[in-house]
C-alpha cells in the first residue's frame, strides 16, 4: 500500500512537470509573439558652429601649440556624430534673391542629388526654381539655424611628475622654466570647458553647459615631444590628450541638448510649388515619409530694410498655420511634402515649419512622381515640366 502511494506520488509529481514545462513553454512563446515597442523618435535641431576659443599651449624656448585650432576640428567631428543636432555650415539660399538671376546655378546650397531633384520638382510643378517670389520679409530666415554652438576651453593643464605642469588657466600660462627643451612624461591631462547654445538672431542664451577639470581629469602617461607638437596637430591626434578633449567637448554637447529639450523643433520653408513644399531638413535631421508638418506665416520686425538690419522680434499665433504637409520625398538636406490642408493664405519662402506628427508604423509612402533631373539634359524627367523649361540644373555639393 505504502509503495501504491509513493508511485502515485512520482505519477503527480511528473505531470506537475510536463504541466508546468508546457506552460513555461506557451509563455516563452506569447513572449517571443509580443511584438518590439516601436523607438521613440525626434527630429534633429538645425545648428551652426561658431568657435571654441582657446590660449595656445607654451613650449619652452617660446614655441607653442595651438589648442584652439585642434579643440574646433574636433567640436565639429562631435556636432556630426551627435544623435540630438544636424550641423548646418552652408546656409541653404546662396545668394540673396534680389542679386540672383534667372537660371542662377549657385542660387541654393544643396547636396548634388538634392539639387537634381529640387530641379525636377520644380520643372514638375512647371516652376523656375531659380527665380521663385520670396517674401521680402522672410527669405533670410531659410539661413538661420534653430541655434548657434560657440564655447571656450578655460583651462588645458598637463600634470607630470613632481606636480610639473603644462598648459594654460584663467590667470595665464603656466611657466615653462625649469622644463627640458625636448619634452616631458605627462600623467594626467584634464580641461575646463564651457559651451553655450544661442538664439541666432538675438544672441540670447538659451543653454549652457560647463564641463570642469574634475570631471575631466585622466590619466594619460605618455612621453610629450615638443618638437612634434610644434609643428601640426598630427602629433596631438596620436595621443591621448585627443580623446580627453573629445570626451569633454560630447559631455558638454550633451548637456546642452538635454536642456534644449523644451525647445521645440522647426524648419524653414525652402520653395513653394503650389501643391507641395521644399523644406529646409532631410535625412539628416531624421525627418521621414509620411510625416505631418504645420506651416506658419510668421510677422517680422526689423531696425530696416528687411533681412538686411537688426532684428527686433516677430512670430505667428499657435492656431494661425495657413498649411499642413505631409513628408512624401526625403533627400540629404530637403524634404518635399504634399500640402494636405490649407487655408488661403500661402505659405512664404522662410515661413517656420513646426512638427505636426510623425507618420504611424504602418504607413507605406508612396513613390514622389519624379526623377532626378539628368545633368547632360536637364529638360529631361520623368515627371515632366507643364512648360518645358530647360533651365540650367543645379550641380549642388558633391
Amino acid at each position: 500500500m505504502k509503495s501504491q502511494g509513493l508511485n502515485w506520488s512520482k505519477k503527480v509529481f511528473k505531470a506537475g512537470i510536463l504541466v508546468a514545462g508546457a506552460a513555461m513553454t506557451m509563455g516563452n512563446q506569447k513572449c517571443e509573439q509580443q511584438p518590439q515597442a516601436a523607438p521613440v523618435r525626434s527630429l534633429k535641431k538645425i545648428v551652426d558652429l561658431g568657435s571654441i576659443a582657446s590660449s595656445s599651449v607654451m613650449f619652452p624656448g617660446g614655441s607653442a601649440f595651438d589648442f584652439r585650432f585642434v579643440a574646433n576640428q574636433q567640436i565639429y567631428g562631435v556636432l556630426m556624430e551627435s544623435k540630438e543636432f544636424a550641423l548646418k555650415y552652408n546656409p541653404p539660399i546662396a545668394i540673396p534673391p534680389q542679386e540672383a538671376t534667372r537660371g542662377d546655378e549657385g542660387f541654393f546650397n544643396l547636396t548634388k542629388a538634392d539639387g537634381q531633384m529640387m530641379k525636377a520638382f520644380a520643372q514638375a510643378a512647371g516652376k523656375d526654381n531659380y527665380n521663385v517670389q520670396y517674401a521680402k520679409t522672410a527669405w533670410c530666415m531659410v539661413n538661420i539655424p534653430q541655434a548657434k554652438i560657440a564655447g571656450s576651453v578655460n583651462s588645458f593643464e598637463l600634470i607630470g611628475g613632481g606636480g610639473i605642469t603644462l598648459g594654460f588657466t584663467p590667470n595665464g600660462a603656466y611657466p615653462t622654466n625649469g622644463l627640458a627643451s625636448a619634452g616631458f612624461n605627462v600623467e594626467w591631462a584634464q580641461l575646463d570647458l564651457s559651451m553655450v547654445a544661442l538664439r541666432p538672431l538675438t544672441s540670447k542664451v538659451i543653454a549652457a553647459a560647463n564641463v570642469t577639470s574634475k570631471q575631466t581629469k585622466t590619466k594619460v602617461n605618455f612621453g610629450l615631444n615638443f618638437g612634434a607638437f610644434s609643428i601640426g596637430p598630427s602629433a596631438y591626434y596620436q595621443t591621448p590628450l585627443a580623446q580627453v578633449t573629445k570626451n569633454a567637448l560630447v559631455k558638454s554637447v550633451t548637456s546642452l541638448n538635454d536642456q534644449l529639450k523644451s525647445e521645440e523643433w522647426y524648419t524653414r520653408v525652402l520653395a513653394n510649388h503650389d501643391t507641395h513644399l521644399i523644406v529646409v531638413g532631410g535625412a539628416d535631421v531624421k525627418l521621414e515619409p509620411g510625416d505631418q508638418l504645420l506651416v506658419y506665416n510668421e510677422d517680422y520686425y526689423w531696425e530696416g530694410e528687411p533681412c538686411d538690419s537688426r532684428y527686433l522680434g516677430g512670430g505667428a499665433q499657435a492656431s494661425s498655420a495657413v498649411a499642413k504637409i505631409e513628408i512624401d520625398w526625403v533627400g540629404d538636406e530637403i524634404s518635399r511634402g504634399r500640402v494636405i490642408e490649407q487655408n488661403d493664405e500661402n505659405a512664404v519662402i522662410g515661413a517656420k515649419v513646426k512638427l505636426f506628427k510623425f507618420h504611424d508604423a504602418n504607413y507605406k509612402p508612396q513613390d514622389p512622381g519624379v526623377q532626378p533631373v539628368n545633368p547632360s539634359n536637364p529638360g529631361s524627367n520623368a515627371g515632366g515640366s507643364s512648360g518645358g523649361t530647360t533651365n540650367p540644373t543645379k550641380p549642388g555639393r558633391g
